[in-house]
């Protein structure tokens, strides 16, 4: 298997994107600058930020920081915590001379000042006119329980007697000199630039990711240095969209410009494609079956240098793979052959998410590692097969494994359907014969795209004992197992507002659902109906409701939501299921919502029953 952390090796070919970001950064003219590194989840952020540092590491004239903004979650004030990391990798980094240990003091001193500043702008202004002695002396509990009468205009009265040189008692005077400090200490330390790499922001609460890109624009935007800023950039405008609630209009509008203010070169990875991910997999099982991590990595780096050479069309494949890896493995040969044959629904389906991807081929392993703990031998294809039903159509795997279940590990249903699927048939009659055979629930998987292809695909089930691949799914097949760490930031974005409170916020939703990728669109729907398995009453489920907006907007999974209802009990049941299966059934898939009304009124949930007859009739 691989490990799932960022990578120095890049398999994906990444040159082009860290050479922009190096160009930047190399510029002296364009510092002080904001990179941002945006990208999906698992689209590779983190790595292409390892790659981008270690050009610089090993630069004595250049001080690289890491900041991770989800290690420093729950802290009051994110700007004062940034501001002091990087103060602090500076004093641990570099020798001071009496003037730098001067300057470092005053801006240890200012980065305290302003933490309380900010704890004063939230509680009382009266806080600062403790003076440092009385802060140290309580908490910030303490105080403030003390702080109940504020006296403003004492406050105002003290400030002008004072005059404006007492630069200690104003955060804007603070903020000023913590610039002129920072500037005379980068001076004074020979550093040539600062870069601070900053990531998983995306992964921080609204008020985290704001308070982290404010201290940046706000304190920390000084000379010769430059932040790079890895995030989903979707999850940074909805906590725009939470720090300014009040503005009207359209929310991600406000988002974006908030951005462009703080972000000024926004560098974007697109989501793999086709040929890309065929390399990218390829290059994980060369690894895997490689006895050298050195000699393979210099394979690759070999490759990545042909590529540039032999164009964008160049992939590694069956076709030339023995070319670079001189692996004698049948497992391995094995293993290149799924991929050819898995890839192009892996592409389509994950929407070109290498770490998808990769978990979904670290999945499959495990289970082939558990199997062979117990000596039974799982064919790699086989189980491959099942888990792209499984990831992508997870009701209809859910009812193979019943059926199986009942059949000593066979499926009858599959072996009809392969005859159904294995060949053109010109005779209509002998076709329509065929098709007389399935019920209306089973005809409704030939109306499928996606089910007819993968009925297609080799290798063919029909005689194949599937009772031990489905056993070694039972973590999938169980009720509260749903995969939400597969579900990308925009399917997770989606169920909330598909949830929301808001009618307003619903309908959005609904819109972009259409926009959806398979896998998205399927990783949705398993968690919408497992949240109606959850729910004791549907008379006003607005998941219940959201399930029928999903499969309007994306018919391929009408086949889904057929079986989910003939399986669902149906004395929980509200009536006006009879109306959303109606309106999704009717024009497309008369039979089986034929089928599905017989049923309903058949049922011992009366109310449903005599609806049900009377759309009958």
């Amino acid at each position: 298997m691989w490990n799932d952390n960022e990578s120095l090796s890049d398999y994906i070919d990444y040159s082009h994107l860290s050479k922009a970001v190096t160009t930047i950064i190399d510029t002296d003219n364009l510092l002080p600058c904001s990179i941002g590194i945006y990208g999906d989840w698992g689209s590779g952020k983190s790595s292409l930020m390892r790659m981008v540092e270690k050009k610089y590491e090993n630069d004595s004239d250049i001080l690289v920081i890491k900041f991770n903004g989800w290690l420093f979650e729950g802290y009051e004030d994110a700007k004062s915590v940034l501001m002091g990391r990087i103060v602090d990798e500076i004093i641990s980094k570099r020798k001071f001379s009496e003037k730098a240990v001067k300057y470092a003091a005053k801006l240890l001193k200012r980065v305290d000042w302003i933490k309380v500043a900010g704890s004063s702008l939230k509680y009382g202004m009266s806080f600062l006119t403790l003076g440092p002695v009385g802060i140290a002396a309580m908490s910030l509990a303490d105080t403030m329980s003390k702080m109940k009468d504020i006296d403003y205009e004492n406050y105002i009265k003290e400030k002008q007697e004072k005059g404006s040189d007492d630069s200690d008692d104003t955060l804007r005077s603070n903020i000023q000199e913590f610039h002129k400090n920072f500037e005379a200490l980068i001076e004074e330390t020979k550093i040539k630039k600062i870069i601070v790499f900053i990531d998983d922001l995306d992964r921080c609460s609204p008020d985290t990711i704001i308070g982290t890109l404010e201290a940046i624009k706000l304190f920390l935007f000084t000379k010769k240095t430059a932040f790079v800023i890895g995030a989903d950039e979707r999850l940074i405008k909805y906590a725009v969209k939470r720090r300014f609630p009040e503005v009207p209009g359209e929310n991600l509008e406000v988002g974006r410009d908030y951005l462009e203010k703080l972000i000024q070169y926004p560098i974007r990875i697109p989501p793999l494609n086709r040929i890309e991910l065929t390399t990218y997999v390829n290059l994980l099982f060369s690894q895997l079956y490689s006895k050298d991590f050195e000699e393979f990595d210099g394979i690759r780096n070999h490759f990545m240098q042909a590529k540039l050479t032999k164009g964008f069309d160049f992939t590694l494949d069956q076709t030339n793979i023995s070319e670079f890896f001189k692996i004698k493995n049948t497992e391995f040969d094995d293993a290149i052959l799924l991929c050819s044959q898995i890839v192009p629904v892996l592409n389509l389906g994950l929407n070109g998410n290498p770490r998808q991807a990769k978990r979904f081929l670290n999945t499959m392993l495990i289970r082939i590692s558990m199997a062979s703990a117990k000596s039974i031998n799982l064919k790699r294809r086989v189980l491959a097969k099942l888990m792209l039903l499984e990831y992508f159509k997870p009701e209809t795997f859910t009812d193979f494994h019943d059926i199986q279940a009942g059949n000593n590990g066979e499926i009858s249903l599959i072996e009809k359907l392969e005859n159904i699927t294995s060949s053109a048939i010109e005779d209509e009659d002998k076709e329509g014969e065929k098709t007389n055979s399935l019920t209306p629930e089973e005809k409704i998987l030939l109306e499928d795209n996606w089910i007819i292809d993968w009925i297609k695909s080799e290798p063919k089930l029909a005689k194949e004992n599937l009772q031990p691949y489905f056993y070694f799914s039972r973590d999938k097949l169980a009720i509260s197992a749903v995969n939400i760490q597969r579900m990308t930031p925009k399917a997770q974005e989606m169920i909330l507002k598909l949830l929301s409170e808001s009618e307003a916020v619903q309908k959005i939703a609904v819109k972009g659902l259409a926009t959806l990728s398979s896998s998205e669109a399927a990783s949705i729907f398993e968690a919408l109906t497992q949240k109606v398995r959850q729910e004791e009453n549907l008379s006003n489920s607005k998941s219940f409701k959201a399930l029928f907006e999903l499969c309007r907007e994306k018919p391929e999974l009408k086949s889904q939501i057929v079986i989910f209802l003939n399986k669902y009990p149906d004395h929980k049941l509200p009536a006006v299921t009879t109306t959303h299966a109606e309106s999704l059934l009717k024009d497309s898939n008369p039979e089986a919502l034929s089928q599905l009304l017989t049923s309903w009124s058949k049922s011992p949930n009366k109310v449903l029953a005599n609806v049900a007859k009377k759309k009958i009739k």
